[in-house]
């Protein structure tokens, strides 16, 4: 026989109170004198015998009664066959610790509080009892069989991770292990966490059916939160002395509408504030104004003050405000002059223009941009170079000529997926459409495009398209075909389906001409991101030259970590998509480096994958495990934790109710001897 609540039995000691009360209990009597004492003494004899016996029993019931109380409550119960084999059962263990465990419960945080738990469910057991506990991290360490004194130790070393896990990979994590050691014995699963939504997914999961499962789900007391979730700038690049527009789509994810938020701004010592209105349950998007005064990397934070989740409240992100753009503008004898007039109206841009026989390799690697125009044919060796400067980043404009190659052309256009040139058509064509929804497009017409009226052009280049998803049609014509087109997924490569020649059109002389220009070369700065989400498959581009083949390390003040990288010629892209298995990678800002020489920086922030505080029932909870076929599992702790112990028994053969019953007994035993049986 065991008892759930053994410690309680040593209240047994103060039985022996009521036997000191019965035995030193002592009357005093009053001596009467009688002139013949033989028939009283033997009275006497007899009424202390009845009395004696009266009180030895009334003691027994009493004695009965509170030992049947103190058993009842200490709750004996006959261990079921499995639980008689305790000692040879192992009990795994898992504790979410995931960041949504941040947010306040009714004890603390939800972290602690199931912490404490877990604690509990140890106690719960004999001493010599085994058990697995793993968190997010599964990391080799986790995958061990320990003591209670071992568990107690660890759980004081659990702390709140970045690391997100649908809630059956533990339990996959957990049955790997286990057929590894070929455990065969007995298993009680305990899983605790929020149960949030996201995390009860997956559809299929090699998790143990076999085995008993208790779930505690631990629920925040406000379940709203507000979060970050993106933020970018409405102008195309950042310029000295140029008013910058920072868009911040702030979630709220509660019921209720909130006023006068307040919203923070960092961005190299420069300091805004700002208080907004959030719409209940939506994303509310808000601008904030300031100006970059001096050229250089710029360290940003965007901070929003929420009391209940701390992790989303925070978004880092950086840029870089350049001195000047690089465009190299190549020319061939037939050339047009309009290029290198458009970029030499702002002194922002810095143009050199060569005759492609003069080329230099050299020239190719330190532009922004390089502008084709013109050229009858395009050598193999260029199209090699430009391919490769196209992966690393920098901006291709492609102009063709009157008199183009089309073999040598086709071969560029179609290693970057673009409509490919056919032929001249003897046709006069008027522009149909600009596709000015596109973010190509923002910020440069003041009103509607879609009727714009421009001469017609003499004559143009038909072509035959790819599909649409490679690229996106800027400028069509009026029967569909292509003027101008921008690649759709790197957006650094442009080209134009007509000449810039008088004996094809004017356009070379148009306000529309030079626009598109002077926004190719703003975009020609470089769209890094402004940040990388820890965990994301996004790229973080870095330009370099020589043939350094040191690895880059991403350091913040003492901590440094190498990141996931792939080198190209002139450029190396940095990647943190693995990095959400370390859980020691905050977010922040990081200078990227190698050999000790800075070259940039990069914001890193957290994934808001569990931002949106959405969790499941306990009805749900059921029907998921009953989907992956598990079919013992009990999620009564879902409703009530105050009874932990309880969660350890599994059907016993429980006694209390029976001594509970027997208490009362011996009290009215007692109550009915004490006012009938008269001495």
């Amino acid at each position: 026989m065991n008892f759930v609540y053994p410690n309680i039995l040593y209240f047994l000691f103060l039985l022996i109170i009521p036997i000191i009360i019965h035995l030193f209990n002592f009357r005093r009597y009053k001596k009467l004198y009688f002139s013949s004492l033989q028939f009283i003494k033997k009275v006497e004899k007899e009424t202390n015998a009845t009395k004696n016996l009266r009180h030895y029993i009334i003691l027994a019931c009493r004695m009965l009664a509170f030992t049947a109380l103190i058993f009842a409550f200490a709750q004996p119960y006959i261990p079921t066959s499995e639980q008689s084999k305790s000692y040879e059962s192992i009990i795994p263990i898992y504790l979410d610790n995931s960041f949504s465990m941040s947010a306040k419960g009714s004890n603390g945080d939800l972290l602690n509080q199931a912490k404490t738990t877990v604690q509990q469910i140890a106690d719960a057991y004999p001493k010599g009892q085994r058990f697995i506990l793993v968190t997010n991290a599964l990391d080799g360490t986790e995958h061990r069989i320990i003591t209670r004194t071992e568990l107690e130790e660890k759980i004081e070393n659990i702390n709140l991770s970045p690391i997100s896990r649908a809630v059956t990979n533990p339990l996959e994590s957990i049955k790997e292990y286990l057929s590894s050691i070929a455990y065969e014995g007995n298993l009680h699963y305990y899983v605790l966490s929020d149960f949030q939504k996201n995390n009860l997914k997956e559809t299929k999961a090699a998790i143990d059916t076999s085995s008993n499962y208790t779930f505690l789900q631990f629920t925040p007391q406000i379940n709203r939160n507000l979060y970050i979730d993106s933020i970018w700038f409405e102008q195309a690049f950042q310029r000295v002395n140029n008013n910058n527009t920072l868009n911040v789509r702030v979630q709220n994810t509660g019921k209720e509408k909130l006023t006068n938020v307040e919203l923070n701004l960092s961005v190299a010592g420069t300091k805004r504030q700002t208080l907004t209105d959030l719409e209940a349950d939506n994303a509310t998007v808000v601008t904030m104004n300031y100006t970059d005064k001096s050229t250089g990397i710029k360290e940003g934070l965007v901070e929003i003050i929420d009391e209940n989740l701390y992790f989303d409240n925070r978004f880092y992100f950086t840029y870089k405000v350049e001195e000047s753009v690089q465009i190299l503008v190549i020319n061939d004898e037939n050339s047009t002059p309009y290029p290198g007039l458009v970029y030499a109206t702002d002194d922002f841009y810095s143009v050199k223009e060569t005759a492609v026989g003069q080329l230099k390799s050299n020239e190719l690697n330190e532009a922004d941009l390089i502008v084709l125009n013109g050229l009858n044919t395009i050598s193999s060796g260029i199209q090699s170079q430009l391919k490769q400067l196209v992966e690393n980043g920098v901006h291709i404009l492609i102009i063709p000529s009157a008199d183009f190659e089309s073999q040598s052309y086709n071969n560029l256009l179609s290693s970057f997926q673009l409509p490919l040139y056919r032929n001249v058509t003897q046709q006069e064509i008027r522009i149909g459409k600009i596709a000015s929804e596109l973010d190509f497009f923002t910020g440069m017409f003041d009103g509607n495009v879609d009727n714009i009226r421009m001469p017609p052009l003499k004559r143009y280049i038909s072509s035959t398209t790819y599909t649409n998803a490679n690229y996106n049609s800027l400028i069509q014509y009026e029967n569909g075909m292509p003027l101008l087109v921008e690649h759709a997924k790197v957006k650094n490569v442009f080209a134009f389906y007509s000449p810039i020649d008088p004996n094809f059109n004017n356009l070379g002389k148009s306000a529309l001409f030079s626009s598109v220009l002077l926004r190719i070369g703003e975009k020609s700065q470089g769209q890094l991101p402004l940040s990388l989400t820890i965990g994301s498959s996004d790229e973080y581009r870095i330009r370099s030259s020589g043939t350094n083949e040191s690895a880059l390390i991403l350091k913040q003040k003492e901590y440094e970590f190498i990141p996931e990288m792939s080198r190209n010629t002139g450029s190396s892209s940095i990647s943190v998509r693995n990095a959400s298995d370390n859980q020691s990678i905050l977010d922040g800002i990081y200078a990227i480096q190698t050999e000790g020489k800075t070259l940039g920086k990069l914001a890193l922030n957290y994934n808001r994958f569990e931002s949106d505080m959405q969790y499941v029932s306990e009805n749900e909870i059921t029907s998921y495990f009953n989907s992956l076929n598990v079919r013992k599992l009990n999620t009564e702790g879902i409703s009530t934790m105050s009874d932990i112990q309880q969660l350890t028994l599994k059907n016993p053969n429980e006694f209390w109710r029976i001594l509970l019953i027997l208490a009362l007994a011996f009290l009215l035993l007692e109550m009915l001897i004490i006012i009938f049986w008269k001495v």
